[in-house]
């Protein structure tokens, strides 16, 4: 009787480690990664980076820190080895930036690796060179304190991944983000990058992250940047700079979120930043971002991922919707228009516990408490409460008055940015002329109203029970097991927004009421997309999308468009309603709704400067 060889056998140690360090070492750039969390979380204020060729040939990254004696020198290169968790408690509740352990190992195991370490004044430390992973020697050397990193030949023994590596110049561009993204969250590090012996960053001690951030990514985009403090009680708080809607980039590689310190790439943070400027960029842009989230540690796993890039939050639909709105309340009094700076007060708010933060959801607008000055004039156009918006007092202007003097206000009652602005007439029918000071002011007059229809709609919509509709025939959705989940978790939500759900057995439900205003659209793959959106942020961020960009629609063909002819009380009204009104300075599609030309650039067109 013979007897089966077995098809599963143990892999050897050396293939274990080159596993691993695929997990761990994509490219140069992971390296850097790396060796940057360990030299800050040994406490250093100075890190040297030096690359060759990308960092292709060599990776050299020195420091201050607090250094390793010989013992924990030699550990350092064991894999599962750390000086950073004890238990599987600490796995939870990490304070460090790197935790792996098996990071120095990882490396050693695919380059040519040399360790230099002291952890004494003294200037007695250890060097140790590996190849492969394999320790070649180790000696004793005069070093101040501090460790000095040095990988060369990246991947050379393993051929076909290095094949995968890129040009020289793109490795050292990912390099490079790296460095920019770990010096912006440690402002009070010093750090410097040379590439092939020419110096491409040489960053000082800065006091905060305006100068970090202005030395970083250019100083010129500070006059442009709003400052974010918010607290949402003792477990969490996010700071850091937001771009006024006007600045924005093509790609979303100028958003830079950290947690803890800790740089992220989240689709959940990823999601609430751009859902902060929902209807204040136009399509395909996106604003810069620099963005810290502290949080208690033990409500967030960092652990899910092998380069710690996304994370797990034990309340995501909590922390989302936290910096949503954080970032709402600093773009929705649009103080940038008066004169282009930032207000220097951070707005904060106060809760007593992260658990009972109550986001605005959906969002609603906040609105004057006085009725707002509606375009009421003889022309039909104009006629808003044939529209569908809210009727107002009627302005005691004759449609021949073309002056240009302010509209009495009543005495309580104080002028706002644009109301205060002086009236110079109206360009192609289609822009206002205004002057502020010595500045001549250009309002998009479609824009400015379509903004002030979305706002008012929006918020008579997010008012008490949206109307519904009941169908003649139910409609059966059929759901995945996480959807059917989510959707049945969220019933209420979407009754209070106007669907009467059922649950019809295993995972099917019956669609029996859609929203009045949802009632020409797909309602039930709109539900399908609901639950999928529920699935992943635990909100209805998906319906309020698709009701806002109904809303938006409704808005657009019913304000005054462009190559319309005004006088001068319509166009006074028009501006006293922007001021009634929150994200003045976009329409919903992202344009911009006023532009401000200086006497200076003005002169200069007619080169009088």
């Amino acid at each position: 009787m013979s007897v089966s060889q077995s098809t599963i056998h143990v892999l050897p140690e050396d293939l274990c480690n080159k596993i691993a360090a695929g997990e761990v070492v994509e490219r140069p750039s992971s390296v850097v990664k790396e060796l940057l969390e360990n030299s800050l979380d040994a406490g250093a204020t100075e890190i040297s980076i030096e690359l060759q060729s990308g960092g292709k040939k060599l990776i050299r990254i020195a420091d201050n820190g607090c250094g390793m004696n010989r013992q924990d020198a030699f550990l350092s290169l064991e894999r599962h080895a750390t000086s950073k968790i004890n238990s599987d408690a600490d796995l939870f509740a990490l304070q460090t930036l790197g935790f792996r352990g098996e990071a120095l190992a990882s490396i050693a195991s695919v380059s040519r690796f040399l360790l230099k370490t002291c952890d004494n004044a003294d200037g007695l430390g250890q060097q140790i060179y590996a190849e492969g992973g394999a320790v070649k020697r180790a000696e004793e050397v005069g070093l101040p304190q501090g460790t000095v990193v040095e990988v060369r030949n990246l991947f050379f023994n393993l051929p076909a991944r290095r094949k995968f590596l890129r040009k020289e110049q793109t490795e050292l561009s990912h390099a490079a983000d790296v460095v920019t993204k770990q010096a912006l969250a440690h402002p009070d590090v010093c750090f410097r990058l040379k590439h092939n012996e020419r110096m491409l960053l040489d960053l000082r001690r800065e006091k905060g992250l305006r100068e970090r951030f202005a030395a970083l990514l250019g100083r010129s985009l500070l006059k442009d940047m709003l400052a974010v403090e918010r607290d949402g009680g003792p477990d969490l708080r996010l700071t850091g700079l937001i771009s006024q809607p006007k600045l924005t980039r093509s790609a979303a590689s100028h958003i830079y979120t950290f947690i803890n310190g800790r740089y992220i790439r989240d689709r959940v943070v990823q999601h609430a930043v751009m859902a902060g400027y929902r209807h204040l960029l136009m399509k395909g842009r996106y604003p810069v971002v620099a963005l810290f989230l502290q949080i208690d540690p033990a409500l967030v796993d960092v652990n899910v991922h092998p380069t710690k890039h996304e994370v797990r939050f034990r309340e995501q639909g909590l922390v989302h919707d936290f910096i949503v709105d954080s970032l709402r309340a600093e773009l929705r009094p649009a103080d940038w228009l008066t004169e282009g700076e930032p207000s220097s007060e951070p707005a904060s708010i106060s809760v007593s516990q992260p658990a009972t933060y109550q986001p605005s959801h959906p969002p609603a607008t906040p609105v004057a408490s006085e009725p707002v000055t509606d375009y009421r004039h003889d022309e039909p156009l104009l006629n808003n409460a044939s529209r569908g918006f809210p009727a107002a007092e009627k302005l005691n202007v004759s449609a021949g008055d073309q002056s240009i003097e302010q509209l009495s206000l009543p005495d309580n009652e104080q002028l706002g940015f644009f109301s205060q602005l002086q009236v110079l007439g109206q360009y192609h029918q289609s822009y206002l002329l205004c002057q502020d000071g010595d500045d001549l002011i250009l309002v998009d007059q479609h824009a400015a109203h379509e903004r002030v229809g979305f706002e008012k709609l929006r918020h008579s919509y997010a008012q008490g029970s949206v109307p519904s509709q009941t169908l003649l025939f139910p409609e059966v959705l059929e759901l995945d097991y996480r959807s059917a989940t989510a959707l049945e978790e969220n019933c209420t939500e979407l009754g209070r927004l106007g669907f009467e759900i059922e649950p019809f057995g295993g995972k099917s439900f019956a669609l029996k009421s859609v929203p009045q205003v949802l009632i020409d659209r797909n309602a039930g793959q709109l539900v399908i997309d609901v639950a999928l959106e529920l699935e992943k942020i635990g909100r209805a961020g998906q319906l309020q999308e698709s009701i806002d960009e109904i809303l938006i629609l409704m808005a657009c063909h019913g304000v005054i468009r462009a190559n319309q002819a005004l006088s001068t009380a319509e166009i006074k009204a028009l501006l006293r309603e922007l001021d009634q009104i929150d994200f003045k300075a976009n329409c919903p599609h992202g344009r911009p709704v006023m532009q401000r030309l200086t006497l200076i650039e003005v002169e200069r067109l007619f080169r009088r400067q």
